[in-house]
């Protein structure tokens, strides 16, 4: 039964980890099924966050300024890609 509690313990603290990454859902489901790995799987993603190229912080893909530096950001677009 502790093991069982242990492992939605896990996906409860996944989810709300990965909630700040912008994937909630990936992250209970990584937590629940494969408990302190995927808690650890979670900890150590990037979600859906990219680098600043400026101050090499981690911002929101879709981001148009740097919430770190303030600095303006090129957006990509599906047609910017290579």
């Amino acid at each position: 039964m502790l093991i069982l509690f242990s492992w939605f313990l896990c996906g409860i603290i996944a989810a709300m980890i990965g909630e700040r990454k912008g994937e909630g859902l990936l992250g209970c489901l990584f937590g629940i099924l494969l408990g302190p790995v995927g808690l650890l799987f979670v900890i150590f993603s990037r979600g859906n966050r990219k680098t600043c190229p400026y101050c090499k912080e981690l911002v929101h893909k879709d981001a148009t300024h740097c919430s770190h530096c303030q600095k303006e950001l090129e957006v990509e677009t599906k047609n910017s890609r290579k």
